[in-house]
């Protein structure tokens, strides 16, 4: 769909190395406003939705196992109010602002690190039948105060099909665009 029209929820834009992902909202590119805009302008500019980081396991000069996520939303509070984050300049966002701290602004997440089986001679991970194939894309998000409940979940099913659950406080769209983060060639993984 054209950016301009009303079927278009966001994009989920890279970096040069495919390490960090971050999600936007339909709106205006704050680069790309008139320095003298009015203020009116200003509330146009897009949303950050989410970010999404990537590092690798390495053992010796390789990567080795999965991939680490980590991924960070606005904070929704119980009323399912998202706060905004309408970043200015690339010194703000959501990636600056949980790694200054972002305590209450910010909520953090990260993928499930998946256990060693001997028998397989495979990292496995309980989905609970509902991934059926082995992946490099599946994972499953926790948040980095509770690490036994899943909030995303996303694994292959069948050779190109695969399988999404999430939960409050993730979005459709910030599941949608972290999953497609998963499939984009990662430099700094491979």
């Amino acid at each position: 769909a054209p950016k301009g029209s009303e079927s278009h929820l966001g994009k989920l834009r890279s970096n040069f190395l495919g390490s960090e992902f971050v999600a936007y909202g339909p709106g205006l590119n704050p680069a790309k406003l008139d320095k003298d805009a009015p203020l009116a302008a200003m509330e146009n500019v897009r949303e950050e939705l989410a970010a999404i980081s990537y590092t690798s396991t390495l053992w010796g000069k390789k990567p080795r196992g999965p991939r680490k996520m980590e991924i960070f939303l606005p904070f929704v509070n119980q009323r399912g109010e998202r706060i905004k984050c309408k970043p200015f300049t690339e010194d703000e966002g959501l990636l600056v602002t949980a790694r200054a701290g972002g305590q209450g602004r910010v909520e953090s997440f990260q993928n499930k690190a998946p256990k060693w089986n001997d028998q397989i001679g495979a990292f496995v991970l309980n989905f609970n039948k509902r991934v059926t194939q082995a992946s490099v894309k599946n994972f499953q998000l926790v948040s980095t105060d509770d690490s036994d409940t899943v909030y995303l979940q996303f694994g292959r099913i069948a050779k190109d099909s695969f399988t999404m659950d999430f939960r409050w406080p993730v979005s459709p769209f910030q599941a949608f665009a972290i999953c497609l983060s998963s499939f984009d060639y990662k430099l700094c993984c491979e």
